[in-house]
């Protein structure tokens, strides 16, 4: 953060982080604890099934659904990144990343998609932070801070320019006061959670520097600086004021990167839970089942029809 905020704000956050030990992570009774990106049709159940739990104990969920699950189809999407936390086998804390497409866009277009079309206009590559959910037996674990720092890198790795987010206004301070997440767009009615949001945002062009200024020059346990940075050698090279070549809603030239288990095994776990919820696919446009079709070659309508 800049040398120009008041010196109260300052306080107030270096007390919050001092206070936070947020990178003190207990995993010592945790079965064999693992960080990764959910591959398996198991991997996804849990994780819908956890957001599921949570969201009806929250009350942003106001009946169980079908199956016990709570997902849409952003969670399908070719590009879609479920990073999950495991103790062995069960799934126990989740964060899911969504690349923007000019057939779905992101979720939070829902309400904000005027601040979303300003980024788009500029040719930026935008991703939606979604699901974040550690069952409150969990959360002092910390497993969240080791879901955003792979969900960090992989974000360099894939070129993204902002992080978005839409979160109740209870969690703001946490996201601006840690995380270093900027204002981006007004509190507004959520309905798919029936509450009250906010929009908030990274940019990744100047994160880096903003983290050494708050967190780099202080005497901090908890230096997140070091964190998503330094500790791995992992420093952004993007050069100031040039946007990373990738147009929003185009295929992006990385994404062969993960071509085999989108093309291969996505496509299975995507067809899987279109057969589950049949409305879900039946209330998709022509133009988005074009998409996924042309993504996922064998997620062909007649065979969800069966």
């Amino acid at each position: 953060m800049s040398g120009s905020e008041p010196n109260g704000l300052e306080r107030r956050r270096t007390v919050r982080i001092k206070r936070s030990n947020l990178l003190d992570l207990r995993l010592d009774d945790l079965d064999r604890p693992a960080i990764k990106i959910a591959e398996t049709q198991d991997e996804y159940e849990q994780s819908f099934r956890l957001v599921h739990d949570t969201y009806l104990r929250m009350g942003y969920l106001k009946e169980p659904q079908p199956h016990g699950m709570l997902f849409s189809v952003y969670s399908l999407l070719p590009e879609t990144v479920l990073f999950i936390a495991k103790s062995y086998l069960t799934v126990v804390s989740t964060l899911t990343e969504i690349f923007d497409t000019e057939a779905f866009g992101l979720p939070m277009d829902i309400i904000y998609k005027p601040e979303l079309d300003t980024l788009r206009a500029q040719g930026r590559r935008v991703v939606e932070l979604s699901a974040l959910v550690t069952p409150p037996k969990l959360r002092w674990r910390n497993l969240f801070m080791l879901l955003a720092q792979v969900m960090y890198h992989y974000s360099v790795y894939r070129g993204v320019d902002d992080l978005c987010i839409a979160v109740n206004p209870k969690h703001v301070s946490f996201y601006k006061t840690i995380l270093l997440f900027e204002d981006f767009g007004p509190e507004r009615h959520y309905p798919r959670v029936d509450a009250p949001a906010v929009a908030l945002r990274v940019d990744m062009h100047h994160i880096a520097d903003r983290l050494k200024a708050v967190y780099d020059s202080k005497d901090l346990d908890c230096n997140l600086y070091l964190y998503f940075h330094r500790m791995t050698g992992l420093l952004p090279q993007y050069p100031e004021k040039t946007p990373i070549p990738v147009k929003a809603g185009a295929a992006s030239d990385q994404q062969d990167v993960a071509a085999p288990f989108m093309n291969g095994r996505k496509a299975q776990i995507a067809h899987h839970f279109f057969q589950l919820y049949p409305s879900l696919w039946e209330g998709l446009s022509p133009s988005q089942k074009d998409f996924l079709t042309s993504h996922y070659p064998t997620l062909a309508e007649n065979t969800l029809s069966s």
